[in-house]
């Protein structure tokens, strides 16, 4: 599945506008910030009403549009993208996919959608879902204390993540 994830700037005052405009999108407001907002689309996406900040082209062979609508059951998201070193992606996505999904799960997280970056091959993108910002907290605190992720996950996801900063706090827009 191809996805286009569309990252704006507006004024704060003029960011609700732009967010009507875009009907048949799932979009997402951004928590810190009150003049950034984000749309995504399944492929073909329909032009943008405005001018966004950043487009990134995904693709996923794991992510379905039904995986993708049911983010906006989640009232927190987060988007991640994480730069892997050179070369590193299709292994990250493997480990990703067969040590890291299932434990996130067991500690409460959502995980929805699993990209590849079209147009950088050493990106990775990955949204997580939670209920509020306690849990969020909570959650994330319990799963990277783990002995799991200590001692058994923590040393082989870092030795292929250069920056694993990129992370956007989102909530779902319901019109």
């Amino acid at each position: 599945m191809e996805a286009q994830l569309r990252i704006y700037k507006d004024d704060p005052v003029d960011r609700w506008k732009c967010v009507q405009s875009l009907q048949h999108d799932l979009v997402f407001l951004s928590f810190r910030d009150d003049a950034r907002f984000v749309s995504l689309h399944t492929m073909p996406a329909p032009p943008p009403s405005i001018e966004p900040e950043a487009v990134l082209n995904l693709r996923s062979a794991v992510t379905t549009a039904d995986e993708l609508r049911s983010m906006m059951e989640s009232p927190v998201l987060e988007l991640r993208q994480y730069r892997v070193f050179p070369g590193k992606r299709d292994a990250f996505a493997k480990f990703f996919r067969e040590n890291c999904l299932q434990p996130l799960v067991e500690y409460g997280m959502k995980v929805y959608g699993q990209f590849d970056d079209v147009d950088d091959e050493n990106v990775f993108t990955w949204f997580r879902g939670f209920p509020d910002l306690v849990e969020r907290d909570r959650r994330k605190a319990a799963f990277y204390g783990s002995q799991l992720w200590l001692n058994e996950l923590q040393d082989e996801a870092f030795s292929m993540i250069e920056d694993y900063t990129n992370v956007m706090l989102v909530m779902p827009v319901t019109r």
